[in-house]
């Protein structure tokens, strides 16, 4: 198992949302923008390559502190979620494989500048980029996010996004993986940002076949 955290894991509600709300108050979040006519035959199109699949997370919101309208719980969620898929999407399953480690760039988006930078030097936990030169496909299996809503006056002023995210890998490293752990978000005027993150990524590689006994009759 492999985790990546910009802060410990004890009681993390109540105290993200103390932090949230000393982020909002100061205002130090700096954010990511986040004629003729040939003669010659018409060449035949070349095949389209094969989409990859598509990260669409279930997304609820669970828990809230402060006040917000019943009737837009559900809205707040989605919105975090596509924020949280953007993210999913970009790391763990979109281009060619297999790949270069070097050729993962931009895999961070919604992440505000500071967050970008942490997360690029624990890009083990928050990516595919030292898989992909060993796998040659991703198949998404399920993925969930959970919101935890921090309110003001009818109006969303943070978030915790709590994600379990699995997919499977092919190729020379056949695996299954889950992604899970936290990001705490901010609201931006058109959408949400990542400012920090508590990430975790285990592995359980395929059964090996068994192997066959030797022409001696010793098993290798």
């Amino acid at each position: 198992m492999t985790s990546s955290s910009t802060r410990p894991r004890r009681s993390r509600f109540p105290r993200v949302a103390a932090a949230l709300t000393a982020v909002v108050l100061t205002g130090t979040l700096a954010l990511a923008g986040c004629g003729g006519e040939s003669e010659k035959p018409a060449a035949s199109p070349s095949p389209s390559p094969t989409p990859p699949p598509t990260v669409k997370s279930t997304a609820k919101l669970v828990h809230l502190q402060g006040r917000f309208p019943r009737n837009r719980h559900q809205a707040v969620a989605t919105n975090v979620g596509k924020v949280v898929d953007r993210w999913l999407q970009a790391a763990y399953v979109a281009g060619d494989y297999p790949r270069a480690t070097s050729t993962y760039r931009d895999i961070f988006p919604g992440f505000s500048p500071v967050a970008v930078a942490q997360a690029s030097k624990q890009r083990t936990q928050m990516s595919n980029a030292t898989l992909a030169p060993h796998i040659d496909g991703v198949e998404v299996v399920a993925s969930k996010v959970n919101v935890d809503l921090l309110a003001k006056d009818n109006h969303p002023v943070g978030a915790v996004a709590r994600v379990r995210f699995v997919y499977e890998t092919t190729g020379d490293r056949e695996s299954r993986q889950t992604v899970y752990g936290t990001l705490d978000m901010l609201p931006t005027k058109t959408s949400w940002a990542v400012f920090g993150f508590d990430i975790s990524r285990e592995e359980k590689l395929a059964a090996s076949p068994s192997a066959s006994p030797s022409p001696s009759g010793d098993k290798s």
